[in-house]
């Protein structure tokens, strides 16, 4: 295992693909368990774990999400959240999070968040006399909510790992991720009350009701694809399927702003970015299969039922390990890489593994916004046109908020768990 580690970190300082780094890794462990015997099963490997029904999901989760933006649908959930907080001081700011929430319920992705939001609200910000490093740090911090509030890429991998139910997951992700964004709004008004940042005059009732209206539509997909799968209606897969088919007729027929040009360049997204995702996924699962193979699992359950404390003390030390290992892995081949590990030793602990699931995911998304990685808010500086370094103030004061909620959702189980229990997918 010594050595699995050492080519692990070695290959992440050489700055090599982290779908290579899991794949190589395992094909080193096994060859030293057992020679090339053991090098066989792993195209098997390979395949069984990209081959689960549920993976359909993604690419059509990816495809909306380019429709959403290819479409401009977004610049009608920007004039909505404007039209309700424009008037509060630091306007701007407060609409940067609260189209977050609202495109969570979209795409499910952070990085999508970043390019569709940061792209019409950052040079706004900037325009209206919001330093660029704090506009970047508010866009970045926000795209967390988006893989948290289903429908959520990461949460179906993750499901599909450690054969969770998804519906289980989407429903105990809501109030989290609706929490994330409660934080974030304060410490919105925190900042910007104490910088003085600049408000807009109050939007009159009719300018409020019909962006309202405009912004129903888009709206609606989030809540077809989330309604279909918390009611039974149908599965995640075919929820998936139907919401990119609604996004893609509302915004041909319905708004006529997607032509066969964005269509067509949206398939193409979503094929390279599908790709990097199954590539991801398939690497885990030999991982996973050297994982389990060299006892790590079984050796952590018992190493973490030996402590002489509570639960709660050793969750929080998980929440230390999946933040600092969110600062340098991204949040899918992070998830695939301790899910398998942390999740079964929490449960012989009697951490429900629904609850510790979204100790993980909000953890792991906190890793969109932290250095030395931190993609989303390496993205959004672009967008803002500055350094990276010149958003890390800013950004710190979001992530103080955001590791605040995360040891809420630690320390209460019952924020994660009593929706699913209602819905009755759980105990």
């Amino acid at each position: 295992m010594t050595t699995v580690l050492i080519a692990f970190i070695l290959l992440l300082i050489l700055a090599v693909p982290i779908g290579y780094i899991m794949g190589i890794s395992s094909l080193i462990g096994l060859f030293q368990m057992g020679g090339w015997e053991y090098l066989e099963p792993v195209a098997v490997s390979l395949h069984s774990g990209t081959s689960g029904y549920i993976l359909v999901s993604i690419p059509f989760f990816v495809l909306t999400a380019e429709i959403l933006n290819q479409s401009g649908m977004t610049t009608r959930l920007v004039a909505f959240a404007d039209s309700l907080f424009g008037h509060l001081r630091g306007g701007l700011s407060h609409v940067n999070i609260f189209v977050s929430i609202l495109f969570a319920g979209l795409t499910g992705t952070a990085i999508t968040d970043t390019v569709a939001v940061g792209g019409i609200l950052i040079p706004a910000m900037k325009k209206q006399g919001y330093t660029a490093g704090y506009a970047a740090a508010v866009t970045a911090a926000s795209s967390v909510i988006g893989p948290i509030i289903p429908p959520s890429v990461v949460m179906v991998i993750y499901a599909s790992i450690l054969r969770l139910s998804v519906p289980a997951l989407f429903a105990a992700a809501l109030i989290p991720g609706l929490l994330c964004g409660l934080g974030l709004l304060a410490q919105s008004w925190v900042l910007s009350t104490r910088r003085k940042y600049p408000k807009s005059n109050r939007a009159a009732l009719g300018t409020v009701a019909r962006a309202a209206i405009q912004a129903t539509p888009p709206m609606g997909v989030g809540l077809f694809i989330l309604g279909c799968i918390l009611f039974g209606i149908t599965d995640v897969s075919e929820a998936a399927a139907g919401g990119a088919l609604y996004a893609i007729l509302l915004g041909w027929m319905g708004y006529r702003s997607l032509g066969l040009r964005e269509i067509w360049q949206s398939m193409l997204n979503t094929v390279v970015l599908s790709g990097v995702i199954f590539l991801l996924i398939g690497a885990a699962a030999a991982l996973g299969w050297f994982i389990t193979l060299s006892g790590v699992v079984e050796e952590t359950g018992k190493w973490v039922a030996s402590l002489d404390a509570s639960p709660y003390i050793i969750l929080t030390l998980v929440d230390a390990v999946v933040l600092i290992a969110g600062m340098f892995i991204d949040v899918i081949p992070a998830a695939l890489v301790l899910g398998p590990v942390l999740s079964p030793a929490m449960t012989q602990l009697g951490v429900d593994p629904i609850h510790f699931a979204m100790v993980m995911m909000v953890g792991l998304n906190i890793g969109n916004t932290t250095p030395p990685m931190g993609m989303s808010l390496m993205t959004a500086s672009r967008i803002a046109r500055i350094p990276y370094e010149a958003c890390l103030k800013d950004a710190g004061w979001f992530i103080c908020a955001e590791i605040g909620i995360l040891l809420l959702v630690t320390y209460l189980p019952v924020l994660s768990l009593w929706l699913p229990q209602l819905l009755g997918y759980t105990n």
